[in-house]
């Protein structure tokens, strides 16, 4: 295991049982985690329940985690989000928030370690670089869906658009935003 990516450790570790990386790993990105959940949720208590969720999912399935196809902080966050807009369509929390109002907030975080806030912040500067080279529809249709939950039919629905050519601006649009990142 590289040691370039100590929560990849100490998912192996959890996926073995050891409960002292988990209280670790909890430490260590719970603060990140929980803000992913309340930018998605915007209810307290919602996103501490989703939060709770997801460290059982994340104890659960810490032997599903491959550090070939990516980052632990990444696979973390993912199962944080599908938690939170999983909830949200179940409950059916619907706003009607504009683009106007979708912000930065996501990429919050209570990071205590000045070193992890700074390598945190120089990504999410060069995820938002990428995504100010996308066309503003593109870049709309991504904040919209991977941010805030909204699924292809309901963003045809509120940008008046085929579902065809959404589909179309996310695909080509994340395309993008990988050779942007690499």
């Amino acid at each position: 295991m590289s040691s370039t990516d100590p929560l990849a450790e100490l998912l192996v570790a959890c996926a073995q049982g050891d409960q002292k990386a988990l209280e670790t790993l909890y430490r260590k990105v719970s603060g990140r985690l929980f803000a992913v959940s309340l930018a998605l949720l915007r209810q307290q208590e919602m996103a501490e329940d989703v939060l709770q969720d997801s460290f059982v999912k994340i104890w659960d399935k810490a032997a599903s985690f491959d550090p070939v196809r990516g980052k632990a902080m990444t696979w973390m966050i993912s199962i944080v989000r599908n938690r939170a807009l999983d909830l949200l369509r179940s409950t059916r929390v619907q706003t009607d928030r504009t683009m106007d109002e979708y912000s930065d907030d996501i990429f919050a975080s209570e990071i205590n370690d000045p070193l992890s806030a700074t390598e945190l912040g120089a990504a999410n500067q060069a995820v938002m670089n990428c995504l100010d080279q996308l066309r503003d529809e593109q870049k709309r249709c991504i904040v919209m869906s991977y941010c805030y939950g909204h699924t292809h039919d309901e963003l045809s629905t509120l940008l008046s658009t085929p579902l065809g050519t959404v589909k179309a601006w996310i695909r080509r649009g994340m395309e993008q935003l990988r050779e942007c990142l690499d």
